[in-house]
């Protein structure tokens, strides 16, 4: 405070300064043509002088080059010449209108200048303003909010000890901060109220944030004095307090928003799973107690329909393994816990594995298998990405006509590998294509082809692992094309060592 009046007294002191300096170099320049030149040409260069240092230094400055400017004009220019003793009347009226016009023009000039600082101010408090406001609306929660808004304080108006107190803590942040009954006052005025502190110049002032019905509660902050000394200052801090409030309203109703909008997708999906459940494992449960009873009951079946009751049993029990695998699968990429055994493995031996894997479901199906040749190596978690193509390969048979072909496609493109499972069975959905790739999500809520809807966002989540992507297209012809797309990354060198 003291250092900013010292430095205030100094700025003044140049302008008087500067002004002297203005009016007798003027003079100085002038006087050796006051023959040549008319009164009233040299009283405008005066003015010129009350003119520029008014504009840059203010009233006072320019009433004292008016006056100061008036006394040398008349000194030097007015005769007799170097003497105050005007004698005649003409340019007595000349030197007093010379000063009458330079203390308007200063005055009109001195009204422009703080006119302009208040315009200059006013804008500086809305850019302010403005960058403050652009900051909370990038806030998502509650917390960022508020630590905005302290920084912001603390930077723009050199606030001290700057407090966020909500309602609850009124009473213990009273003795630290401000007594309960200023923040009591605050609330029930809904303004800014102030307390002077121990330490002159110094106040403690109490914001409230009132948007909402109880309010969100107070901001309590020591600021230096001068900080709050207009109304306009004071309305400032109040509309801060204002945006803060409507900051703390949004991220308020949004995280409610949030809250319910996971409550019911828990909700939703606790109901699929159990549908599911009560569909997929009651279904072959059924059938294995049903098949168990006949084998129990039933004492001369032949041994061929031992056989087949036998392996009716087996794929019942290999359905319901295969949905608690899904299952498991699922929460394992869903927690984001899965751990990659990632390794340099050629595609063709994982397309390998996988093809004897699906033997089991595939029947006589035909697969069709085109690998372009010269693929490098990817790393890749085999038996991810193995798990991957059995559930697309599962869905291409079991969602197409049994006399169709399958076709599995391997080739490069650019630096990522592109492996496609295509069918010829109804293809995708006219719209949303992308909701399939969801949890329990079908191309036909209803439909006597087992499944839970599990396979493609696993083969989504294994994909998106091993920063690939799934995607799915339609054939001409009718049918459709599963693909996982992964990164090739950067092949290692096998160097060969030579004998030395």
């Amino acid at each position: 405070m003291f250092f900013s009046r010292l430095i205030g007294k100094r700025l003044s002191i140049k302008g008087y300064v500067v002004a002297a300096f203005y009016i007798l170099a003027g003079t100085l320049l002038t006087a050796p043509l006051h023959d040549v030149l008319d009164l009233s040409n040299v009283a405008l260069l005066y003015v010129l002088a009350v003119v520029l240092t008014g504009v840059r230094y203010g009233r006072g400055v320019a009433i004292f080059a008016a006056l100061f400017g008036s006394l040398v004009f008349a000194y030097v220019f007015v005769p007799p010449h170097f003497s105050l003793a005007i004698t005649e009347v003409q340019y007595l009226l000349s030197a007093v209108i010379m000063l009458v016009v330079a203390l308007l023009v200063g005055h009109v000039t001195a009204n422009l200048r703080t006119h302009t600082e208040v315009v200059e101010a006013q804008a500086a408090r809305n850019k302010a303003l403005y960058e403050f406001a652009r900051q909370l609306t990038a806030t998502r929660s509650s917390e960022a909010v508020i630590d905005t808004s302290l920084r912001f304080l603390e930077r723009s108006f050199a606030a001290r000890q700057v407090h966020f107190v909500e309602p609850e803590h009124f009473d213990s942040a009273a003795n630290a901060l401000a007594d309960i009954a200023l923040i009591k006052a605050s609330l029930e005025r809904k303004q800014l109220l102030t307390r002077p502190t121990d330490v002159p110049a110094i106040v403690v002032a109490v914001l409230p944030l009132l948007p909402a019905e109880s309010g969100h509660g107070v901001i309590c902050l020591q600021v230096d004095g001068s900080q709050l000394e207009t109304q306009a200052q004071r309305e400032l801090l109040e509309t801060v307090g204002s945006l803060v409030a409507v900051a703390l309203e949004r991220t308020h109703y949004a995280e409610v928003a949030q809250a319910v909008e996971l409550r019911h997708a828990g909700e939703s999906l606790r109901n699929t799973i159990l549908s599911s459940l009560s569909h997929d494992i009651r279904t072959p449960l059924t059938a294995l107690v049903g098949t168990a009873d006949t084998l129990m009951l039933a004492t001369t079946l032949s041994p061929e329909k031992q056989h087949a009751l036998l392996y009716g049993l087996r794929e019942q029990a290999q359905s319901i393994n295969q949905f608690v695998n899904n299952l498991l699968d699922m929460a394992r990429l869903q927690s984001g816990n899965v751990e990659l055994n990632l390794a340099w493995q050629p595609i063709e031996e994982v397309v390998g594995a996988t093809l004897q894997q699906v033997k089991s479901i595939a029947d006589t199906r035909e697969i069709g298998l085109a690998i372009a040749p010269g693929l490098p190596p990817v790393m890749i978690d085999a038996v991810l990405i193995e798990r991957a193509l059995w559930n697309l390969l599962e869905n291409a048979i079991k969602y197409s006509p049994g006399d169709s072909p399958v076709e599995l496609n391997i080739r490069q493109l650019g630096e990522e590998i592109d492996i496609a499972v295509c069918d010829r069975g109804e293809g995708l959905p006219t719209e949303d294509v992308e909701a399939l790739f969801g949890l329990f999500q079908r191309g036909h809520a209803e439909s006597s082809i087992p499944g839970a809807g599990l396979g493609l966002a696993i083969v989504k989540g294994i994909a998106e692992a091993h920063q690939g992507r799934l995607s799915a297209t339609r054939r001409e012809g009718g049918g459709s094309c599963f693909h996982i797309t992964l990164p090739l990354g950067k092949t290692p060198c096998l160097g060969l060592e030579e004998d030395a």
